[in-house]
């Protein structure tokens, strides 16, 4: 018998010891004293008497901090599977549709390279169509995305039709700056099956407006929220996520943003719609400097909630999304020519284009075979020792492939890595408070 080497026993600077495990995603405070027995436990799990004590054997057992020999090993080939099985799975088909490269805003961060040309025309749009069609044994999901997709609004309208003419019923989101969602376009988001809208607001009204301003000039701020107001007021159905891109430079902001959606929202907020942090990243960008590694990510959540009670990211480590559009068998970044990409970043790149949609072959598979395979956090030496693999989707993947590439160290680790003992205090005194629910 051993102790899992996932499991971690600390000191809460308020709450005295807690007990984590990170694959069994268990969470207890023992009782007084106990914590000295626990690690004796630690120390010699072989060595304890538990015919004294064993109901604290089965708790140690069924929390999964007393595991056999191996176990550890095989629960880490069994979370393996788990997500190779995803990464490669064979249900969905996941397109994100960049329906044009160009975009109404000049935002200082932004990291697409070409921002011009058409909108997506109708003839690709037809293949578009095709290319879904010949995957008609997987779910299209689709998220509408550009430049800025409301730019190329009625292609969007068109491929929805045609998909309806094919009996063809897809799931989509979009991704979009909010300035141009007017009343004429939120009428018709439910007939589109959007059920997911993101909006960007990076803080105050001078800050939001200084960082996402319109091409050559000009205020956003005010016509965005009007917008929200009218898609809130609406009989919209989906759900609308705020995201607030936040570094150096604004991260007090993000509260700001918060507060004025539950006071303008209270009936939809956070139900409807909601307000979380968008972590922006680029190490070649001018702005770099200031973009958040996974220690300031952490710190920023902590921070957060302790000063303001808000659960910016969650606070108890989730079960981890698994894979991108990068490592996912059936997902892909096609864009308004009809060419194809492997990961967001790469629109506009011509070298990472890795196909077209109306091409069954001459398709780059090398390069789409790196970006799945060369990369992977589950064939790395590191983290498969590490404490954090099981809450852990490996992070950005074109990161890790850059980091192949030239040899750097990016940072690629959760939030969680750098501050878990602080974070989980608070994740047990938000559930151990009086008012929280269900406690």
């Amino acid at each position: 018998m051993r102790w899992s080497r996932y499991s971690r026993l600390f000191l809460s600077k308020r709450n005295g010891w807690l007990l984590y495990n990170s694959a069994a995603h268990s969470f207890l405070k023992p009782e007084n004293g106990q914590e000295e027995v626990i690690r004796r436990i630690m120390e010699n799990p072989d060595g304890y008497d538990f015919s004294k004590d064993p109901q604290l054997y089965v708790l140690l057992r069924s929390a999964g901090h007393l595991v056999e020999d191996g176990q550890d090993e095989d629960l880490y080939n069994i979370l393996k599977m788990q997500r190779l099985s995803v990464q490669y799975g064979n249900s969905f088909l996941s397109l994100t549709v960049a329906i044009t490269r160009a975009c109404n805003f000049g935002c200082s961060y932004c990291y697409e390279n070409n921002r011009t040309g058409s909108p997506m025309s109708e003839e690709v749009a037809d293949k578009l169509v095709e290319f879904i069609q010949r995957h008609r044994k997987l779910k299209p999901f689709i998220n509408w995305y550009g430049g800025e997709p409301l730019l190329a609004f009625p292609r969007i309208r068109y491929i929805h039709r045609k998909l309806a003419e094919e009996g063809i019923s897809e799931v989509a989101h979009m991704i979009t700056n909010g300035y141009l969602l007017q009343e004429s376009v939120i009428g018709e988001l439910n007939d589109l099956n959007i059920q997911l809208i993101q909006i960007t607001l990076d803080g105050k009204r001078e800050t939001h407006d200084a960082r996402r301003c319109l091409v050559g000039g000009g205020k956003t701020f005010d016509v965005i929220l009007h917008n929200i107001d009218a898609l809130m007021a609406s009989d919209y159905k989906g759900t609308v996520n705020v995201r607030v891109n936040v570094d150096g430079r604004n991260a007090d902001e993000y509260v700001a943003v918060h507060e004025l959606l539950r006071e303008r929202y209270p009936k939809d907020f956070p139900r409807r719609i909601h307000a979380y942090p968008g972590f922006v990243h680029g190490d070649s960008h001018p702005d770099a400097s200031c973009f958040f590694d996974s220690n300031e990510k952490g710190r920023f959540v902590a921070d957060v909630y302790e000063k303001y009670g808000i659960e910016a990211l969650s606070l108890f480590p989730p079960a981890p999304r698994v894979g991108c559009t990068l490592t996912n068998r059936n997902a892909f970044v096609v864009g308004p020519d009809g060419e194809v990409y492997k990961c967001w970043d790469d629109v506009g790149v011509r070298e990472a284009v890795v196909g077209h949609i109306d091409s069954r072959t001459d398709w780059n598979m090398a390069r789409i075979a790196k970006g799945m395979v060369a990369p992977s956090y589950l064939d790395s030496a590191e983290c498969h020792d590490c404490f954090y693999f099981p809450i852990c989707d490996g992070g950005c993947h074109l990161m890790r492939m850059k980091n192949i590439q030239d040899g750097n160290q990016r940072d690629v680790c959760s939030y969680f890595k750098h501050h878990l003992d602080e974070i989980l205090e608070l994740h047990y005194e938000r559930k151990t408070s009086p008012a929280a629910p269900g406690i």
